[in-house]
């Protein structure tokens, strides 16, 4: 499988990484617009291209020198980059968010089916121990009917990027198109459209931007999914004064909750605590991509399947999307 990295920010030189650690996957190119991080890439990848712009890319390499384009820019070039992959017959493996907005993410998702194509969302989180450990909680029913998740994600700053390009574009809307609630946030609902098994049929939200700025991207969020008979709680803070993740599970016989790696089980057979491998303070959880890559080459081999990622990406957008509503009429519930 030869893959071309778009983008060779923090996600791009790690993805570098991450591909070299499974057996059946090579970077052949990586594009980049900034000439200092075409330098840096040229650096470490030994034999393959580095272009400016994915046209540039095709252009020199013929039609079958890539095969997967892995989308690693800040979120705003998602869309224009992920059509250009696509009517250029290839895979697209895209970073969170996918799209900002949920008849982007739509039209993205007919683009791909139209040229029989798989789109994939690098959502890692979904691969984390973290998300296993729930995930089996819920399935197995050791807690019972699954009732509430509580996800709290606070952190002192937010993520920088590298120098050479925008190392604060997190904080520019122009770059970001959104905050804590489209960066963290679209990890918390993704996780929670996997936990529950579907779509909240209504929503509320509230964000905090600094100073009241209504033009600046928020860096606090709270969120509340509802379910029906169940509802997923989100608090999310790049002003937290610390680093900690808080991520739980109740249902009609017990519950799960992790902090910082520390695991909580209550259920019908007593109490349990142990620790778990604490979620590394790499931003880029290198760890985690082995296991995506193996979802991507499972979901790949088989054509049928290839509407769930799409599913997850229209589901993901129409969520966030209509949190910022919500926010922006000081937290109204919304249906979805």
């Amino acid at each position: 499988m030869r893959v071309a990295i778009v983008g060779f920010g923090t996600a791009g030189t790690a993805r570098l990484s991450g591909y070299r650690s499974v057996e059946d996957a090579e970077v052949v190119a990586v594009v980049e617009p900034s000439e200092e991080r075409r330098g840096a890439a040229a650096r470490l990848l030994t034999g393959g291209r580095v272009s400016a712009t994915l046209d540039e890319l095709f252009a020199s390499g013929g039609p079958d020198a890539v095969d997967v384009v892995d989308v690693c820019s800040p979120p705003v070039f998602h869309v224009p980059l992920t059509r250009a992959a696509l009517a250029a017959g290839r895979h697209v493996i895209c970073e969170k968010p996918v799209a900002v907005r949920a008849e982007e993410a739509r039209g993205l998702a007919r683009e791909a089916a139209a040229r029989g194509r798989l789109l994939f969302p690098s959502h890692n989180y979904g691969t984390s121990p973290v998300m296993r450990t729930l995930r089996e909680a819920v399935a197995d029913r050791r807690i019972g009917r699954l009732e509430s998740a509580t996800f709290r994600v606070l952190r002192d700053r937010h993520a920088r990027g590298v120098p050479g390009y925008a190392p604060d574009w997190r904080r520019s809307r122009a770059l970001a198109g959104g905050g804590i609630l489209l960066d963290h946030g679209t990890h918390c609902v993704y996780m929670a459209l996997r936990l529950f098994g579907r779509a909240p049929e209504k929503l509320s939200c509230t964000v905090v931007r600094p100073g009241g700025d209504p033009d600046a991207v928020d860096e606090a969020a709270r969120l509340r999914l509802e379910f029906g008979d169940a509802r997923c709680d989100i608090e999310l803070s790049w002003t937290g004064g610390e680093r900690s993740n808080h991520y739980g599970v109740a249902g009609s016989a017990g519950l799960v909750r992790i902090d910082d790696g520390r695991v909580t089980v209550r259920s019908a057979d007593g109490v349990r605590r142990y620790a778990m491998v604490s979620p590394s303070k790499d931003q880029t959880h290198l760890e985690w991509f082995p296991p995506m890559y193996a979802d991507f080459r499972r979901i790949l081999a088989d054509p049928a399947l290839w509407h769930e990622p799409a599913r997850e990406i229209v589901d993901t957008a129409r969520v966030v999307e209509t949190a910022y509503l919500s926010a922006a009429e000081d937290g109204r519930v919304m249906p979805l």
